[in-house]
């Protein structure tokens, strides 16, 4: 199954996740994406760019001391939540999600950390 079909069956699982892409973090780059919503490229890159600097803030090195290096984070707005997610065995590989506040997120996360791990292994 490809990358477009795996991210399919979880937009097809949890309606209230507006889109769902997989990303290139090396390259700054969504490399798929799908959702119930049309996202211009100029949003896709601005995700992108926001699932970088989670990941990256250099404010983090409190935490990275403590808990070790992130591989998820959670913005919460006032409109949406937005999940970003990085494999743990290909640090580049990302799922950046844009979803309702009405998600079940402790689900969700496990099904996004799934399908990571799916695509990240070439499955």
């Amino acid at each position: 199954m490809g990358v477009n079909e795996t991210i399919g069956k979880v937009i097809t699982a949890y309606p209230q996740a507006r889109l769902v892409a997989f990303a290139d973090l090396a390259a700054s780059m969504i490399l798929v994406s799908q959702g119930k919503e049309d996202f211009t490229q100029e949003a896709l890159d601005r995700l992108v760019l926001q699932a970088r600097a989670s990941f990256d803030d250099p404010l983090f090195s409190l935490s990275v001391e403590a808990f070790g290096e992130p591989h998820s984070a959670v913005v919460m707005e006032a409109d949406s939540i937005r999940v970003f997610l990085r494999s743990e065995s290909e640090p580049a590989d990302a799922l950046c999600c844009i979803c309702d506040h009405s998600i079940d997120l402790a689900a969700f996360l496990a099904k996004i950390r799934e399908t990571l791990d799916q695509i990240s292994a070439g499955g």
